[in-house]
């Protein structure tokens, strides 16, 4: 079984971070912070693995719900990297993909972009569970400008990020 990296389990880093400001009384804090960061890189660099693979894949019609699906997955991650580094936790269960769309107030057109990964979540359903003839026609965005978007997405959040002094 893999082990998340303990700066995971203890929840809500910015709180943790805050009491131990608190105790630290000056000391830097900066091994803390590179952790924090280290699991934030994580989720983005996954975000760019399923986009390589969304790409790879367009080319071919017959693979729409494989693109669909990495393309969303690709924003997911990269969400879930914002999120986690800004608010300072995010869900470790299903529940955090109800999330996706949830980004911090300050995050640039933040309605435009949330309201793109919450039909990108349910384009993912679509395409991972409607067996039938025809449920392309019901997607929200079409695969090919989904992996387009979500391409943009991960460079308005890395952008946006760096904004906030934190590069991954």
């Amino acid at each position: 079984m893999i082990k998340r990296p303990d700066i995971l389990e203890v929840g809500n880093h910015a709180k943790v971070r805050r009491v131990l400001e608190g105790l630290a009384g000056g000391t830097s804090l900066a091994w803390y912070h590179d952790g924090v960061r280290i699991v934030a890189r994580h989720w983005f660099l996954l975000a760019r693995q399923h986009l390589r693979v969304a790409q790879q894949i367009d080319t071919e019609p017959r693979f729409w719900r494989s693109v669909v699906s990495r393309a969303y997955y690709a924003g997911y991650n990269c969400s879930r990297c914002v999120r986690y580094l800004v608010r300072g936790s995010i869900k470790f269960d299903a529940s955090d993909h109800q999330e996706v769309g949830d980004l911090p107030d300050d995050f640039p057109q933040r309605a435009v972009w949330s309201t793109f990964l919450t039909d990108m979540r349910k384009d993912r359903n679509l395409a991972d569970y409607e067996p039938w003839k025809g449920a392309r026609l019901g997607l929200s965005i079409a695969p090919t400008a989904s992996v387009a978007r979500v391409r943009e997405f991960l460079k308005v959040s890395r952008s946006y990020l760096l904004g906030k002094g934190i590069s991954i």
